[in-house]
């Protein structure tokens, strides 16, 4: 794919610090392994895998002043990613997050350390992009504010918007967009917060996919774990199963989950074509204790999702 398409993401640009324990984690104990460092948060993870796929990727974020700052803007340059929408914010420290990893090597605890998405500076965010943007598509998540979240959906209307809803705790934050949205990636904790609704059995399941159709999203993919992935648009609803790979880290899986949606719909693909991309896109992910897997690319999506048939 040829660098044509356009696409803007608005959100966190992180710095990430995971813990790897040696042996089964054990709480309120020091357990012994090992620390990666890398650059993260959610919405710099999505321009990444997005540049990686060769789309033409903005970035807008917030940057601090510290040097840890300095260091993310580095990599945004060095990984392709264009962050003249972001905003440098004096007198701040970049967010950041600390996880832990149990001894399947999923997340067992995370702190998030993002004071500066503040009210105030998301709202400054928002006002900073570009009015005259043309993006194909425009991913935003629950690290912005509500009040932010609904800004940007105000003065970008009309426009292909894709949300990640990051967390349970966060995800509340886009109770009032979502019939702006052309497509919603989230897990089932994140679903059923959004949605007010309880997911007790298969026919549950099918009832928040309706919730969310019928609030006006487009095509709505909620992710399940080892479970697979359940989506829908209009009254078409479907499920898959995971696709086996080596987990190293499953931290960034469903950034680059994001990114597969928008590779396939670009394409025009079909709506499980779309969920089939994702999920190959989180399988080449966790394969790596980085957030982002340089290895990604069309090939090698095509290469997995193939094998995965």
């Amino acid at each position: 794919m040829s660098k044509t398409t356009q696409i803007l993401v608005a959100g966190a640009a992180n710095v990430d610090i995971i813990g790897f324990p040696d042996e089964k984690l054990v709480m309120h104990d020091a357990n012994t392994g090992s620390m990666e460092i890398v650059t993260g948060g959610v919405g710099r993870n999505i321009a990444h895998n997005l540049s990686l796929l060769d789309f033409e990727v903005y970035l807008a974020t917030l940057f601090g002043d510290d040097p840890l700052s300095k260091y993310l803007v580095k990599a945004c340059n060095r990984d392709g990613i264009h962050i003249p929408d972001s905003l440098l914010i004096k007198n701040q420290k970049v967010s950041s997050f600390i996880a832990v990893l149990d001894e399947t090597n999923d997340l067992a605890v995370g702190i998030s350390a993002m004071e500066i998405f503040s009210e105030e500076n998301c709202l400054k965010l928002v006002n900073n992009i570009l009015a005259s943007r043309n993006p194909g598509y425009f991913v935003v998540e629950t690290n912005l504010t509500a009040g932010a979240l609904k800004e940007l959906v105000k003065k970008f209307k009309g426009k292909r918007f894709v949300l990640d809803t990051v967390s349970g705790k966060k995800a509340a934050r886009a109770k009032d967009i979502l019939g702006d949205l052309y497509i919603l990636k989230t897990n089932l904790l994140e679903a059923e917060v959004l949605s007010g609704m309880k997911v007790k059995n298969e026919e549950d399941l099918k009832k928040i996919m309706r919730y969310f159709l019928n609030k006006g999203v487009k095509k709505v993919f909620i992710t399940l774990g080892k479970n697979g992935v359940i989506y829908g648009e209009g009254d078409y609803i479907n499920k898959q199963p995971s696709i086996a790979s080596k987990v190293v880290n499953t931290i960034g899986a469903g950034d680059a989950f994001v990114a597969g949606l928008i590779y396939a719909d670009n394409l025009g693909l079909s709506l499980d074509e779309m969920a089939a991309c994702g999920m190959a896109a989180a399988a080449i992910t966790v394969q790596t204790k980085k957030t982002v897997n340089p290895e990604l690319s069309a090939e090698k999506l095509k290469e997995i999702m193939a094998h995965a048939q």
